[in-house]
């Protein structure tokens, strides 16, 4: 991005979207995997939740207020981690372009010196050949 027009502006303002759309993601990935631990909990408790009351509605409301809680913090260190990977997979993208730009610039350079030295061989041969 060229700052002079102001690409750093743009990015400071598409960085809430990006970080909405980090998150949503973390929250998928997070939320697919404890839904499927709960349903392996559930399949191998199904036998020892017989009994009802009181105790065991205040325990479940309990565990489900930690459970959010802890996939709250989960998503959100997910989200850093997914919104990191990517920003070193673009830096190292756009490294690679410019890179390759600087290769391409050295190589149009290293051929106009070509060109040129033929030109002055060119040149050197007319002279001989008028001279001659």
């Amino acid at each position: 991005m060229e700052r002079g027009l102001g690409g750093m502006e743009v990015f400071s303002n598409l960085r809430p979207l990006v970080k909405v759309f980090f998150l949503a993601k973390a929250a998928f990935e997070v939320s697919r995997e404890r839904i499927e631990d709960a349903i392996d909990s559930m399949t191998a408790k199904a036998g020892e939740y017989k009994s009802t009351g009181n105790d065991h509605l205040h325990d479940a409301k309990e565990k489900v207020v930690g459970a959010l809680g802890e996939v709250a913090q989960t998503i959100w260190q997910r989200s850093e981690i997914l919104e990191t990977q990517t920003r070193d997979q673009v830096r190292r993208q756009v490294a690679d372009i410019t890179l390759g730009a600087l290769g391409d610039t050295t190589e149009i350079n290293e051929l106009r010196a070509e060109i040129a030295t033929l030109r002055a061989e060119i040149a050197e041969l007319r002279t001989t050949r008028a001279a001659v």
